[in-house]
């Protein structure tokens, strides 16, 4: 393939060099619109040139570009970038030529179920309709291609289409880079908490073996203490052996002085073994905050492992098998409402985002700080599933929340903070239809 851009890539020295396919589109030739009476579905080379780039771009990705330049046996005298080959089939499109059809074959068979959905369509009417169907729920490149050749796609049609692709564009570049930003953000919070984690277990252990050394010296103690306990007992045995002369005497001025001794060794022990009781709690007291620590550690990668999910779904393209309607690899809502109680109101669009994202609609209440509380109830009656931040809402309406869902078995998420990663966890937890263990309580049916 050896066409190139036309902002500083290479093209043929001259107009009859290379394949015809692989020529930059002609300006100058004329493209008419798409024929409103037409019968028939359109080709990709009858498209207007306009249309080509959107087309290609959005149905296609670079890796199946090369691999029908391959199969067409295109040749290459260098290799070539991805924008270097999306041009060229870009200017293959617009003629009929071994390119052009092979590429047109390729999206009739990735696409063939959507163009079959569309061809049920009979008007213009019907045809913008199951357009904007396919927008709301995120099959984009099918319905493109099915409408950009559907029999009655006029150009008004055409036109709407390629707006709504070229605005989609702009909407998704502008979600990546706030994505992106969150991820780092939460990824230098998990650093951090690692490095703090590691800090602390290495403070523990150290606290840990130089309570043991004091637990070794107090045993040494004890020990000691025991066995001048046996020495006693045996030279009160002596006494009683002994009972007259000068020896009995100087025995028993050798136990009025051991007595005393023996008295401390034992407060001492008494101390000793109070010491080893406080150290045993101490070190139990060190081993339970390093499980919470280790507890917080593992709800914070689990909210990062969710938020990653989700900028990977936007930042991958879509699977060969994906519909957008059947898909189980992606968190889908399915269109469900989810009620929001309490939580901060500048976290209100983010959250109405991420649930539109995962095909939901999203309402909120603030959980009778300034919205009638009255309103709540009715609110509860009309969501499917109820989340509600802990650490930002009125005791009343956290009670009533919880009463209403438990008795009408409402799924319910509960979180213990408001912030945009628990929040996205919990719908990824009501998306698949399990309790969020990490994030909090989830009352349901």
């Amino acid at each position: 393939m050896r066409a190139r851009s036309a902002t500083g890539a290479a093209a043929p020295e001259a107009a009859g060099d290379g394949p015809e396919w692989l020529r930059p589109p002609n300006p100058a030739r004329p493209v008419a619109p798409p024929e409103a009476g037409r019968t028939g579905r359109c080709k990709l080379w009858d498209l207007p040139h306009k249309y080509h780039c959107p087309v290609i771009g959005t149905c296609l990705d670079v890796a199946e570009l090369r691999r029908i330049a391959t199969k067409a046996r295109m040749r290459q005298d260098r290799p070539l970038t991805d924008y270097d080959v999306h041009l060229s089939f870009v200017a293959a499109a617009d003629t009929k030529n071994p390119l052009s059809i092979a590429t047109h074959k390729a999206l009739e068979r990735k696409y063939a179920a959507t163009v079959a959905r569309f061809a049920k369509a009979r008007d213009t009417a019907g045809l913008v309709a199951r357009w904007r169907e396919a927008l709301a729920c995120g099959g984009v490149p099918g319905a493109l291609w099915a409408v950009a050749t559907h029999a009655r796609a006029d150009a008004q049609v055409l036109a709407l289409a390629y707006a709504d692709v070229h605005m989609l564009s702009h909407q998704i570049g502008a979600g990546q880079r706030a994505d992106l930003v969150r991820l780092a953000q939460t990824q230098a919070e998990l650093a951090e908490l690692k490095a703090r984690h590691a800090a602390t277990l290495s403070r523990h252990g150290q606290d840990l073996e130089g309570r043991d050394r004091e637990l070794a010296t107090l045993r040494a103690a004890a020990a000691e203490a025991e066995a001048l306990t046996v020495q006693v007992g045996l030279l009160r045995e002596r006494v009683a052996e002994l009972e007259s002369g000068r020896v009995l005497t100087g025995l028993r001025t050798c136990l009025a002085e051991l007595e005393p001794r023996l008295e401390g060794i034992e407060r001492e022990r008494h101390r000793a073994l109070a010491d080893a009781m406080d150290c045993r709690d101490r070190c139990e007291a060190a081993e339970a905050r390093s499980a919470r620590l280790e507890a917080e550690l593992a709800d914070r990668r689990a909210e990062s492992e969710v938020l990653e999910g989700l900028l990977l779904r936007d930042l991958t393209p879509a699977c060969d098998h994906c519909t957008r309607d059947d898909c189980r690899a992606c968190p889908d809502l399915a269109g469900r409402r989810v009620l929001c109680v309490g939580g901060r109101a500048a976290q209100t669009g983010h959250f109405r985002a991420l649930v539109a994202r995962l095909n939901g609609r999203f309402e909120r209440h603030d959980g009778g700080l300034e919205d009638n509380a009255q309103r709540l109830e009715a609110m509860l009656a009309a969501a499917d599933a109820v989340v509600c931040p802990l650490d930002c809402v009125s005791h009343d309406a956290y009670y009533r929340v919880k009463r209403f869902c438990k008795r009408n078995r409402k799924p319910c998420v509960l979180l213990k903070g408001s912030g945009l990663s628990a929040f996205a966890r919990a719908l990824e937890s009501l998306a698949s239809d399990r309790p969020a263990a990490s994030v909090g309580p989830m009352l349901s049916s």
